[in-house]
């Protein structure tokens, strides 16, 4: 399947990037010492803004692709143990994408704290870029399945969290051809440029309730996370 490739612009996630990363350097912008440190990060922004770049592939595939915990997505297999909690018959689709915003630039690598807002700028790209990736997966859920679908898109799934080994990133490397977006790919799963991310989102019969633990979405996974994790051990102990 041919992977979409979304340009994304950088005044669509900066709003959001804003917020994550005032969040980030837990800011109160009540204080004036605050105000002169976040005058500071929009400084660090404005100079290293030409290294952003909002890029992703994304690729939907049919609930035919999707069959007892794995996903084939063209003769590559998905799969983490959370995947087998989902029946066959509630998942009406799958969404696999790769995003990337490039690096932000920094201008003095012996000012630390320059460094460090960069990369705090970075990351909140990253995650901003995400939210707005989910607003565009949910207007193509309209499109493919009407306005009035009923389903729900998931919690995203992919490699590090939720059981699912790092290394498998050069799985969804391979699926989505990474190399179109810039992004290359280390044996040990590793993506360069490091602002990246990959990973999934199910799209589920409405009437499924996919609750995972607030600690699973934070899983900084393995394979055996799963079967092993301390939460569905303690969850257990409480049932008894």
């Amino acid at each position: 399947m041919n992977p979409r490739l979304l340009h994304i612009e950088e005044q669509e996630t900066y709003p959001y990037a804003e917020q994550r990363f005032i969040d980030s350097c837990k800011f109160d912008l009540t204080t004036r010492k605050h105000q002169k440190m976040m005058d500071m990060g929009r400084k660090v922004r404005e100079d290293g803004l030409d290294g952003i770049n909002i890029q992703a592939l994304v690729s939907f595939y049919g609930p035919e692709s999707y069959h007892n915990g794995e996903i084939d997505a063209d003769g590559t297999i998905l799969t983490c143990n959370y995947f087998h909690q989902i029946p066959d018959d509630v998942v009406k689709g799958i969404y696999i994408y790769m995003l990337t915003v490039g690096e932000m630039y920094f201008s003095s690598e012996e000012n630390i704290m320059d460094f460090l807002y960069a990369d705090i700028w970075g990351t909140s790209y990253v995650d901003a870029g995400t939210d707005v990736l989910i607003l565009k997966l949910k207007k193509d859920m309209e499109e493919r399945f009407g306005k009035d679908h009923g389903l729900q898109l998931t919690p995203e799934f992919g490699p590090g969290y939720f059981g699912m080994p790092v290394i498998d990133t050069k799985k969804f490397g391979q699926v989505l051809d990474s190399s179109r977006i810039g992004v290359r790919i280390k044996e040990s799963g590793l993506m360069i440029p490091q602002k990246s991310i990959s990973g999934l989102f199910f799209v589920l019969d409405g009437d499924y309730d996919l609750m995972p633990e607030p600690e699973c979405l934070q899983c900084v996974g393995n394979h055996r996370g799963c079967e092993f994790c301390v939460v569905r051990a303690r969850k257990n102990k409480e049932t008894l």
